[in-house]
């Protein structure tokens, strides 16, 4: 049995605690002891804030970035590659990019969630894309533009919570 003054701390360690229970020969003293050990939760280390901005910022310009920088080569490539189709097929399809001007809600909506591809938008503006209203894909391309969007947050996301440490 261990010693009516038996304290165990965290310098404590499994050897000894085998020695102890080895010597008094009883599964009921090993229990003892490894209750007796005192545990520290782990403290969580946190990420520099600027390098988590710029992981964030980096996957909003271009989508997959922040994977990239993470060192997930492959996942940045695929989450790249699958955004910038379904903006290219939104384009194709001749769909609209909404406006804050309309007053409506849900247009303004429409709008942030095309914001969320990150250069994309603003730059297929400045070369002069607009949308037809009229052609008879419109409304499937502008919901592969909003799509898009949203899935390149989803990515940015993904990968704040990998920087973070919340996922592998």
């Amino acid at each position: 049995m261990l010693p009516w003054n038996f304290q165990a701390d965290e310098r404590t360690s499994p050897a000894s605690l085998d020695c102890i229970a080895r010597d008094n020969n009883s599964i009921m003293v090993r229990k003892a002891a490894e209750e007796a050990v005192v545990t520290k939760p782990k403290e969580e280390a946190r990420p520099e804030f600027g390098r988590l901005i710029r992981i964030c910022a980096a996957g909003w310009v271009i989508p997959g970035c922040g994977h990239l920088l993470l060192g997930r080569r492959w996942r940045a490539l695929i989450f790249f590659a699958c955004i910038v189709a379904m903006f290219l097929f939104g384009l194709g399809m001749k769909g609209e990019f909404f406006s804050t001007q309309s007053g409506s809600f849900l247009q303004t909506l429409g709008y942030f969630g095309e914001l969320c591809i990150g250069l994309a938008m603003p730059v297929a503006r400045f070369f002069g894309y607009v949308g037809d209203p009229f052609f008879v894909s419109s409304d499937y391309g502008t919901a592969f533009l909003v799509s898009a969007g949203m899935l390149n947050l989803l990515t940015i996301m993904d990968a704040y919570d990998i920087t973070v440490g919340r996922k592998n």
